[in-house]
């Protein structure tokens, strides 16, 4: 008798994204006795639904107990809509383990966050056996959604240990250089995130159509520059959202 080999059935194509559908997944890197007037933008924003989440950082992680700023400020951005995720710093899989869950530990705990940021992750796969276990802890922990930045497009299966990974963090001028982000996998839009920064005046729309050209749905865009570009959200980049009707049309795991 022969046997009839039944097809797998072909997967479902990703969807395509265009500049509208770019959510913002934003470092938020801004103290909230520094500017309250950016930080209830950021509430509307999220009342937009035009955020994903804003990565939160007392100091260079969660920070002393005894913070007086951002208890409070980090509530209110809470009620106000905007999911909250912890930055935690793996120095690239140098950092001990221990602190690095520590960290972990202490941003659920005091400020009840729902995501975890892994900033500086290693792209090399000799460096993944450093990372399953405290992405795992995270998740134990109650960590809905974690986050790794190498800034590159890594080892594929660190695009399988993160829920969102950062495939690009650099200068405008490298971003427009990119053709096609290749070994990305059948990746889905919402789980790969672009941060540029030094956008030039009236850059930032080609700056979302080349990041939705990419099959990403999550960025943050910036025109500021110097050792800390993510302290706050430019006028131009909310000119352009308004503009093209930016929504959030596809479903996020964040």
């Amino acid at each position: 008798m022969k046997l009839r080999l039944s097809k797998r059935p072909a997967p479902e194509p990703l969807p395509e994204v265009t500049a509208a559908d770019v959510r913002l997944a934003i470092p938020w890197y801004l103290h909230p006795a520094e500017d309250p007037r950016q930080w209830a933008e950021l509430m509307r924003q999220a009342q937009l639904g035009r955020v994903a989440f804003a990565v939160v950082n007392v100091a260079n992680g969660p920070g002393p107990a005894d913070d007086a700023y951002y208890p409070g400020g980090l509530a209110a951005l809470r009620e106000g809509g905007v999911p909250l995720h912890g930055y935690v710093d793996t120095a690239y899989g140098a950092r001990p383990p221990k602190l690095v869950m520590d960290d972990i530990a202490v941003w659920k705990e005091r400020y009840d966050v729902e995501g975890i940021m892994f900033d500086q992750v290693s792209a090399d796969p000799a460096n993944l056996s450093y990372y399953r276990p405290i992405a795992a802890f995270a998740r134990q922990v109650g960590i809905e959604v974690v986050v790794g930045n190498p800034g590159v497009v890594p080892h594929l299966d660190y695009l399988e240990i993160f829920d969102v990974s950062c495939v690009f963090e650099n200068v405008d001028a490298v971003h427009r250089r990119l053709t096609t982000m290749h070994a990305s996998g059948d990746i889905p839009p919402e789980r790969l995130w672009h941060l540029v920064h030094e956008v030039p005046p009236f850059g930032f729309e080609a700056v979302l159509e080349r990041i939705a050209s990419q099959g990403v749905a999550l960025a943050f865009v910036t025109d500021r520059s110097g050792a800390n570009p993510w302290c706050g959200l430019p006028s131009e980049l909310l000119r352009v959202m308004d503009r093209i009707g930016a929504h959030a049309r596809h479903s996020a795991r964040t």
